[in-house]
């Protein structure tokens, strides 16, 4: 990957930072505007570009490094390769569909090493979405895998039923939904990826994400990695008005059956990499829709 870096000259009269400077890592791909206005001066600014539909040079920020990919290599990968121009201590991961304000950027400071902080957000119909989750059971990830949940709303007594039988830990999944304020342990709840702020030196120290996932469940295998290697590490959501997250609005600029074809890979992959016969199972339950899905994705080529 080829890195072009910019940088302000520092003034004379330039004031003294009140928070400590993050590094805000984003992949574009799908997009062609990015809002980059609640970061603060001293903040730097990594932005992958996956595709060429935003222009190079169109972040409007002072501190700014882009890097070209020269080809979709994935949300994880791309991530990676910006974690190597991360010379803060803090890093903040940040889907670029994502609508944020100066609030929000003062609520995921952090210097505490064992917190993963992160927003609540909203979607872009005004909807409140999930932000940290009890991790997945081997039966929710054959759901998940066959969108069993599709049909039903967000708010669905069903589908908190169902949430409260297939997760891990036997929490309702209602409980967390909206959530704006909370903590919990990242060994039982795993936070998204759309927007959080970590620890720099910890996401380098567990390899950053896991390559074999191209997009959907890097989250979720990160956060299960970041609680193994780190057992003290908690997810909080420090409160506040959420932010925007157009849900799956980058994935708008592939097909339908290209996506899901996606997290079904990703799916059977999480299933592989838990120990446990059931998860193996699991794994071979997906494997007729995945085939199908390859299939209605080679035809729509």
């Amino acid at each position: 990957m080829n890195a072009e870096r910019r940088a302000a000259a520092p003034s004379a009269g330039r004031r003294v930072p009140l928070l400590d400077p993050l590094t805000v890592v984003y992949v574009a791909f799908g997009v062609t505007g990015l809002d980059v206005s609640w970061l603060e001066p001293e903040d730097a600014v990594i932005l992958v570009h996956n595709d060429d539909l935003l222009p190079m040079g169109t972040i409007k920020h002072c501190r700014a490094i882009e890097v070209v990919s020269g080809r979709n290599v994935g949300y994880g990968a791309g991530v990676n390769a910006a974690l190597e121009l991360v010379h803060t201590s803090r890093v903040v991961l940040c889907n670029p569909d994502t609508q944020l304000s100066r609030e929000h950027r003062r609520l995921l400071a952090s210097t505490d090493p064992d917190e993963v902080v992160a927003v609540a957000l909203d979607d872009e119909r005004g909807e409140p979405t999930w932000t940290v989750l009890p991790y997945p059971g081997a039966l929710a990830a054959v759901a998940m895998g066959h969108r069993l949940g599709r049909g039903l709303g967000r708010r669905s007594r069903l589908r908190d039923l169902g949430s409260r039988l297939l997760t891990a830990g036997r929490t309702p999944y209602a409980s967390l939904l909206g959530a704006r304020s909370g903590s919990w342990p990242l060994a039982t709840h795993w936070v998204s990826a759309a927007v959080l702020s970590i620890d720099a030196g910890r996401l380098r120290e567990v390899g950053g994400f896991e390559a074999g996932y191209f997009l959907y469940m890097e989250d979720v295998d990160l956060s299960r990695r970041l609680a193994e290697r780190f057992p003290s590490m908690r997810v909080r959501l420090p409160g506040g008005e959420p932010g925007r997250h157009a849900v799956g609005g980058s994935a708008a600029a592939r097909s339908t059956a290209a996506v899901e074809l996606d997290r079904i890979r990703s799916l059977r992959r999480y299933c592989s990499l838990q120990p446990g016969r059931r998860w193996g199972v699991a794994g071979a339950a997906l494997w007729p829709r995945s085939w199908w899905l390859e299939r209605r994705a080679g035809a729509t080529r």
